[in-house]
């Protein structure tokens, strides 16, 4: 099958959609089917490249810059009508949010045929005062004239917004690792604290230090890069965090894990449900480690076990989440429970059952003989 993934950036941009396309491009490849990956880039021109060890092709469009998170890629519609003639692949699969790849898309494929159009909705556009008038009657195109749908959890399908109507067709694929390197960990757990993600408000950071804040014995990394970089900077020098607050900004693999080994938990203290999934979680669970996090109605909630693999907070209770983290600072033995039951858990999680799942969603797009 030769399959082309539209989404908004590639490895090694980090971030859960880039980490999730990566996984799904390279273990599609790894079944032996052709993999083509279209993205945002950062160069003057497009450029076309093998990604190592991935089996993948990934092309990166050029880019002028970014509005409101979104990135300006003028070319993009003409690199989709280029692949699709010249390579002609037997579905295309879009990844949302991403108002542009959905122009690029019906432009490309405007009064012309087309290969069916898969579509995973990996998160509402919720904070774009715009994106109610613009964006999302163009995403809401794309998602009607989908051969299908397919979302992370069940709970996102139940209540997205932008899914509304389209719900009974909308497939729940859960996000899932490979096994490598995740299991080759040993956790230490005896650490600081663990964020990892982007620096935005929804993210929670401001509730999360004003909880160490009330944890005088405990520590945190912060790990990632965003808006709030600065302001979370100026926070961290406050009498009260002074020495115990260390932002890396972002890391690459190998630093990454190295943090994951030795943390004592990973922080998740989103406010909203703009975490729709929490794929940093999964990742920490893979590695051993126990989670505390916000106990929203997401896939954050389905991900994990409370007492088992996790402890969950109020969202926006950093009293709440004071008592977890100086709970699990002063129990070494929870926290091992905790890290022993997160990594089963997340064992269910495989990037070898997402690609099952995949695959055989596509088949049931694409028809018994096109399959």
């Amino acid at each position: 099958m030769r399959i082309l993934h539209l989404g908004k950036y590639y490895h090694p941009r980090r971030g859960g959609m880039e980490t999730v396309l990566r996984h799904l491009a390279e273990g599609t490849a790894a079944r032996g089917h052709r993999v083509d990956v279209l993205v945002a880039g950062h160069a003057a021109d497009s450029t076309s490249e093998a990604v190592a060890g991935g089996g993948v092709r990934v092309t990166r469009a050029l880019t002028w810059g970014e509005v409101a998170s979104q990135p300006v890629t003028p070319t993009l519609a003409g690199l989709v009508r280029r692949i699709l003639t010249q390579d002609r692949p037997d579905l295309v699969h879009l990844h949302l949010p991403n108002p542009l790849a959905c122009a690029a898309w019906l432009m490309a494929t405007a009064g012309g045929p087309a290969p069916p159009l898969a579509v995973w909705h990996h998160a509402d556009i919720r904070r774009q005062r715009l994106g109610r008038f613009f964006v999302r009657p163009l995403q809401r195109l794309c998602l009607e004239r989908a051969a299908g749908v397919c979302v992370s959890s069940q709970a996102l399908r139940v209540a997205s917004q932008e899914l509304k109507g389209l719900e009974e067709g909308v497939r729940v694929v859960p996000f899932g690792l490979p096994e490598e390197p995740w299991s080759a960990l040993q956790p230490r757990r005896d650490g600081p604290f663990l964020f990892v993600g982007r620096l935005v408000p929804y993210k929670g950071l401001r509730v999360l230090l004003d909880a160490l804040a009330r944890t005088p014995a405990g520590r945190l990394v912060v790990v990632g890069d965003g808006p709030l970089r600065r302001q979370l900077c100026e926070l961290a020098t406050q009498p009260t965090l002074s020495g115990r607050v260390e932002l890396t900004g972002e890391l690459d693999e190998p630093d990454l894990l190295a943090r994951l080994e030795e943390a004592r938990a990973l922080v998740l203290p989103s406010l909203d449900t703009s975490e729709t999934f929490g794929l940093a979680q999964l990742e920490a669970m893979a590695a051993g480690v126990p989670v505390v996090a916000s106990d929203l109605p997401t896939g954050v909630r389905e991900l994990g076990v409370e007492g088992e693999s996790h402890l969950y907070v109020p969202p926006g209770d950093a009293a709440a989440l004071a008592a977890a983290l100086d709970r699990l600072q002063g129990d070494d033995e929870l926290t091992a429970r905790l890290g022993e039951g997160a990594r089963r858990r997340a064992a269910a999680y495989g990037r070898d059952r997402m690609v099952d799942e995949l695959l055989d969603w596509y088949g049931t797009l694409l028809g018994p003989t096109e399959a």
